[in-house]
C-alpha cells in the first residue's frame, strides 16, 4: 500500500505473536508504552502505534474521506497478522480495520471504547454531542489547556482521581502536544464514526475492556451492545475511569492476558 504521506511513527519490542496498540485522542505511545513494557513484552512482539500528528507521527492532510485516511495509514504499518488492541479513539479505529480487514486481525481488545462515542436517538451509551462540539471550539483558542481539561476527565471517577492527575499531567506537559490540525480531525472521526451494524458481523474475538466509572462510557452501554454483538466478552476494571492502564495496570493488564491466552 503507498500512501501520499510518510508511514506513521512505531515503536517495536519484545517477542512471540504480534500484539498491535493504538492510543486515543490527545496521546501518544509514550502515554502506556511503560505498562506495554512490563506486562506483555515478555510474551509478544509488541508495535505501539502513534495516530496522525501524535509524538513523532506525521500529520495527514486529509480529503472529504478522513477515515479510510486514517484507516489506511494505520494499516500500512500495522503487521500482517495481529492481536489488536484500541483505547477510546483508538478502539473505534481498531474496530473498523478488524471489519476491513479481518484476515490481517486475531483479536481485538476495546479498551474504554464504544463502537459509537456520541449520543443518537437509539444510543444513549455515549457522550452528548455538545461535549464534543465544545472541545472542537475551545481547541482553536487554546490547544493546551483543552487537552489539559481532557485529561481531567478522563481520570475523574477514578480511585485516588486527584493524585493520578496530578500525576499525568505532569508527565504529558514534559512531551510534544499533538498537532492541532489532527486533534481536530480525531475529534472528527469521534463524532462521525459508527461501527454498530458493521460490529454485529465480524467473526474475531472481541473484548470489550471498560472502566467501572468511566465518565465517557457508561458501563451499562455492554446490555444493549450484548445483544448485538453477543459473542463478546466483557471486562470490568472496578474502580477505574477512562484510563484504566494507567490508575489500575495491574487489573487491566491481568483481563487483558486472560483474554489473549484463550487466543
Amino acid at each position: 500500500m503507498t500512501l501520499p504521506h510518510p508511514p506513521l511513527h512505531i515503536d517495536q519490542f519484545g517477542s512471540g505473536p504480534n500484539l498491535t496498540f493504538i492510543h486515543g485522542w490527545g496521546a501518544q505511545n509514550s502515554v502506556w508504552k511503560a505498562w506495554i513494557q512490563q506486562f506483555f513484552s515478555h510474551q509478544f512482539t509488541v508495535t505501539l502505534i502513534e495516530l496522525p500528528g501524535c509524538g513523532k507521527s506525521p500529520s495527514i492532510d486529509a480529503d472529504s474521506n478522513l477515515q479510510q485516511q486514517w484507516i489506511d495509514a494505520l494499516l500500512q504499518v500495522m503487521p500482517e497478522h495481529t492481536h489488536l488492541v484500541g483505547w477510546s479513539l483508538g478502539g473505534l479505529l481498531a474496530q473498523q480495520i478488524a471489519i476491513q480487514a479481518p484476515n490481517r486481525v486475531l483479536s481485538v481488545t476495546c479498551i474504554a471504547s464504544t463502537p459509537r462515542f456520541i449520543q443518537a436517538k437509539d444510543w444513549h451509551w455515549a457522550v452528548q454531542p455538545s461535549l464534543l462540539n465544545d472541545f472542537m471550539k475551545a481547541l482553536g483558542k487554546d490547544a493546551a489547556a483543552t487537552l489539559t481539561h481532557f485529561w481531567k476527565l478522563q481520570i475523574q471517577g477514578s480511585d485516588g482521581a486527584r493524585q493520578l492527575i496530578k500525576l499525568f499531567i505532569s508527565q504529558m506537559k514534559q512531551r510534544k502536544l499533538p498537532k492541532v490540525s489532527s486533534l481536530t480531525q480525531g475529534l472528527q472521526l469521534l463524532q462521525e464514526m459508527d461501527n454498530r451494524h458493521q460490529l454485529e458481523h465480524l467473526n474475531v474475538p472481541v473484548l470489550w475492556l471498560l472502566g467501572e466509572n468511566d465518565p465517557l462510557i457508561p458501563k451499562e452501554f455492554v446490555e444493549e451492545f450484548s445483544t448485538i454483538q453477543p459473542q463478546a466478552e466483557i471486562s470490568l476494571v472496578q474502580g477505574a475511569a477512562h484510563m484504566p492502564f494507567f490508575s489500575h495496570p495491574e487489573e487491566t493488564a491481568h483481563a487483558l492476558l486472560q483474554f489473549l491466552n484463550k487466543q
